[in-house]
């Protein structure tokens, strides 16, 4: 192994454990927040008994909760909860708060990796597109057509393709899970606003690589623009575009929250908002840390990849 070997590795490894610090503190963070969230807006015999129940036995039931408790001592009680894998029980189910998540997540899921892919390839066509027609009429108008579609919102893109594909054409189920078929429309609602994003970000990194000396040499060799863009430029901005990607998957997870519930899809999102019209504070603060945690799994796991990806990466951390 050479000298330049292991200090590669030597900061890989001083990143790594870094941000996995870094990672801890938000992750507990959210743990923080959410739990100060959902312990200041009521308590949740308010929901269960509504007008009916007496004040004995409403205070009854938040006794039984452990809301009869002192703010801080709650907290002190789920935090060493949490780290025996603790995080509550449900009050309308009688089951683990964090199950009910870890059981939702898998739909979730499904929805954002096939979205964000989805995504990607559009936006890169559309790059490779842009970049082998510069500056040309029709590079001009997609730009402006992605612009206008940049501010697209999720609920009108869903509440459209409802209206057109299941309501008018009768194609495609408009809520539910039967099957592929369910998957199309919330798919299609989550990726299409994320199309601009990637557009422009892959669309920089690929005029970036193509104005580099080294593609002027090629160019000067006699190389075909064709073959320098798919050759070299998408090859150098491979690490970039995919750390911009995880990022924005994490962005479609917690967006799930709108799409799920306009497609009444059983995933993270649509959990979630049923907890908190119930007040069903165990799953809520389930549902927060889960996402934080994930969100920040990806941003980990994109870091990791382009700092062993790129040299250049390694050079400016060393």
């Amino acid at each position: 192994m050479t000298f330049a070997d292991r200090r590669g590795g030597s900061v890989v490894t001083r990143f790594v454990l870094t941000r996995l610090l870094q990672s801890v503190v938000v992750v507990f963070g959210a743990v923080v927040i959410s739990f100060l969230l959902t312990n200041v807006i009521g308590r949740p015999a308010d929901v269960i008994g509504g007008p009916q129940m007496t004040a004995e036995e409403r205070a009854a039931l938040n006794a039984q909760l452990g809301y009869d408790k002192p703010l801080p001592a709650r907290f002190v009680q789920y935090v060493g909860g949490m780290f025996r894998g603790d995080f509550g029980i449900s009050y309308r189910t009688s089951s683990d708060a964090m199950g009910e998540v870890m059981t939702a997540l898998p739909n979730t899921l499904i929805l954002a990796i096939l979205a964000i892919v989805l995504a990607s390839a559009l936006a890169l066509v559309l790059t490779i597109f842009s970049a082998r027609h510069r500056e040309s009429r029709a590079d001009r108008g997609l730009r402006r057509t992605i612009g206008a579609l940049q501010g697209m919102p999720e609920f009108w893109l869903g509440l459209m393709l409802i209206l057109i594909f299941s309501a008018n054409l009768q194609l495609l189920p408009s809520f539910g899970f039967y099957g592929l078929s369910s998957l199309i429309l919330p798919v299609l609602t989550l990726a299409l606003p994320t199309v601009p994003t990637l557009y422009r970000v892959f669309r920089g990194q690929m005029l970036d690589v193509l104005g580099n000396d080294f593609v002027e040499a090629m160019r000067a060799r006699g190389l075909s623009e064709r073959l320098i863009v798919y050759r070299h430029a998408l090859r150098n901005m491979v690490g970039p575009g995919v750390n911009f990607a995880a990022l924005q998957l994490g962005y479609l997870i917690s967006n799930c929250v709108i799409v799920e519930t306009i497609f009444s899809w059983p995933g993270i999102g649509n959990l979630l908002i049923s907890a908190v019209l119930t007040r069903d504070f165990a799953v809520v603060q389930a549902t927060i840390i889960m996402v934080a945690a994930f969100y920040v799994l990806l941003n980990l796991i994109a870091d990791i990849f382009i700092l062993i990806s790129d040299p250049r990466v390694r050079t400016v951390k060393a």
